[in-house]
């Protein structure tokens, strides 16, 4: 079972990102833990669009990091080339 396409908001196209938003918050502020721990500075996430998905780059290196409120299975939410590598711009 997926979030959105499973959302009855989703499936009356009256999706606004409301009913998801506390999955979606947390998911943000997941990867912006992760990105300080590499020491990544995240600007900010921007909505792709027609899809549950939120991208973010560092301002230091411009890796991305990427979530989605509707991954494939075995597939994470979390992703992206920045959570497996330090920022090589950190001071």
């Amino acid at each position: 079972m997926t979030s959105c396409k499973d959302c009855v908001a989703h499936l009356l196209g009256a999706c606004r990102g409301d009913y998801c938003e506390p999955e979606r918050l947390s998911l943000a502020e997941l990867a912006q833990r992760s990105a300080e721990a590499g020491g990544h500075a995240l600007m900010a996430f921007h909505k792709e669009s027609g899809r549950p998905m939120w991208h973010a780059v560092c301002s230091r290196c411009g890796l991305e990091v990427s979530y989605t409120l509707d991954p494939d299975p075995d597939t994470p939410a979390l992703f992206g080339p920045l959570l497996d590598t330090r920022c090589e711009s950190s001071s």
